[in-house]
């Protein structure tokens, strides 16, 4: 295969490169490898639609193919399409490190192209690559929405404005305009989602906060009713009193959605009731001793 970026000498050593690259040691797991995997999907992403919208206008491939560019071009897409097929299959640093620096490669060789094909208009399709760039994000943006949960309404329906194939075709025929508003009614519904997802796990947060309140306020009554049985109730007493300031606290906490103070608050009712519990049993034990309790152990 005769593969050039720009320089017949840089493809052939990028190639060679591909096809000598080591894949049998594995790094899953390590940052290092998720930043490269980053990185590359990355470049591949913006590689491949300057690939699509430059492939797919006929007038574009016209003009390349007159002024003696195709062949450079069918070449740049070959590589490409050979190191987006390794990183999917290797995902160890040497073979991360040469596909990022051959999407690079090929980004850089087609623009040149382009540059070099005046009968291309190139301010077009580099707008077009953005428009098309920013759809791609707004649908990463909703994959990432459902990692947290279902998606919310708004999330479905923001797929139906986001569908790059039909981008595509639109801005092969001039229609930016409706690819631009399509995008801008996703986004706004993205926003939603992402507003309707905030509101679920708010909530979450205070169904789960009250429940506790709920089970430290029995739990300190309990321990009250339990005081009659023992003569010296100040210690205990004590305990109870800091818990029912440590639950009053988080209550007020809740009020205002201050989730994190309002957990640290029910940390430190739990500390107090559990005091106040083993202050119950060790004055029980006490008094049993001398004769003095007024209950059963």
């Amino acid at each position: 295969m005769r593969t050039r970026f720009g320089s017949k000498g840089i493809a052939g050593v990028l190639l060679a490169m591909l096809i000598l690259v080591p894949v049998s040691v594995s790094y899953a797991g390590n940052q290092r490898v998720e930043k490269l995997v980053e990185l590359a999907e990355r470049a591949k992403e913006k590689t491949q639609i300057l690939i699509n919208m430059t492939c797919l206008n006929a007038t574009a491939m016209d003009a390349i193919e007159l002024a003696g560019f195709k062949d450079q071009l069918n070449d740049n897409v070959s590589v490409f399409d050979e190191a987006a097929y390794n990183i999917t299959v290797y995902q160890d640093v040497a073979n991360l490190t040469l596909a990022l620096g051959v999407f690079r490669e090929v980004y850089k060789s087609i623009n040149r192209i382009l540059a070099a094909t005046p009968e291309v208009q190139r301010g077009q399709l580099v707008d077009a690559q953005g428009l098309l760039q920013a759809m791609t994000r707004a649908l990463d943006r909703i994959e990432r929405l459902g990692e947290i949960g279902e998606l919310p309404d708004e999330a479905v329906e923001a797929l139906n404005y986001l569908n790059v194939t039909q981008a595509i075709l639109w801005l092969q025929e001039g229609r930016v305009e409706d690819v631009t508003e399509n995008l801008t009614t996703a986004n706004k519904l993205i926003a939603d989602a992402h507003k309707a997802l905030k509101d679920i796990a708010k909530e979450m947060n205070t169904n789960r906060i009250r429940a506790h309140i709920k089970v430290m306020t029995n739990f300190r009554e309990r321990l009250y009713r339990q005081l009659d049985k023992i003569e010296d109730k100040t210690q205990v007493e004590a305990a109870l009193g800091e818990a029912g300031d440590h639950i009053a606290d988080a209550e007020d906490f809740l009020g205002n959605g201050e989730y994190s103070n309002a957990l640290d608050s029910l940390e430190d009712a739990k500390d107090d009731l559990n005091l106040a519990e083993q202050r119950l049993k060790e004055q029980r034990r006490a008094e049993k001793t001398t004769g003095k309790g007024k209950g059963k152990p």
